[in-house]
């Protein structure tokens, strides 16, 4: 290799290596910042919950219930108890019995995750003589609550008794109703009247 080849970056070899590597380093960089900020629609990410995450309605610890669960991100000056930056919920039920109460505050969240059973692969099994659906809570399990199709008061039961168990493809949302009854509601069908008929005090 000539003196002039080794100085020039272009024709250098190495230089295209370290070229690649730091767009590499770069496009990594750049997709945790985006993480860190939120995702592409301008809402936080979701997390995942974690063993230490106890529900602001009820006090139960989410990581040992059955069921739909979730979380909501809520303005930075809206009075409500968060954890990890977050309003934790052991069960669909208690978010939205916390989203109708926020709302006649005026403190409504910014989005609401929760369970999506058509990202999952659920099971449904009996304890007790009752039927549970499982539990899922990691980050990716979670959808926002206005995009997901809804099964409630099917005889599948979460972490509250009575359930309101979500999918993102309606589709699925039907298959389970017709397995396991239920009613089929979208987010702004569901009403506090509606949530507390499902035992919710």
């Amino acid at each position: 290799m000539s003196v002039e080849h080794q100085k020039d970056p272009e024709l250098d070899p190495r230089w295209a290596t370290r070229r690649s590597m730091l767009a590499g380093v770069g496009t990594t960089c750049a997709m945790a910042l985006a993480g860190c900020l939120g995702s592409d629609d301008g809402l936080p990410e979701p997390i995942a919950i974690e063993d230490d995450h106890n529900c602001p309605l009820c006090n139960m610890v989410v990581v040992n219930h059955p069921g739909p669960a979730g979380h909501a991100y809520f303005p930075d000056d809206a009075d409500v108890r968060e954890q990890d930056g977050v309003v934790p919920y052991c069960a669909s039920t208690c978010a939205y019995e916390h989203y109708f109460e926020q709302k006649e505050l005026d403190e409504e969240p910014t989005v609401i995750y929760l369970t999506d059973y058509s990202r999952v692969d659920w099971d449904v099994y009996e304890e007790d003589e009752s039927k549970f659906i499982t539990a899922h809570l990691e980050a990716d399990d979670h959808t926002d609550a206005r995009e997901l199709t809804y099964v409630v008061d099917s005889e599948v039961l979460g972490a509250m008794g009575e359930s309101i168990i979500g999918f993102s493809d309606p589709d699925d949302a039907d298959a389970f109703a017709d397995e396991y009854g239920g009613e089929i509601h979208d987010h702004d069908s569901l009403n506090r009247e509606l949530v507390e008929s499902l035992g919710f005090v």
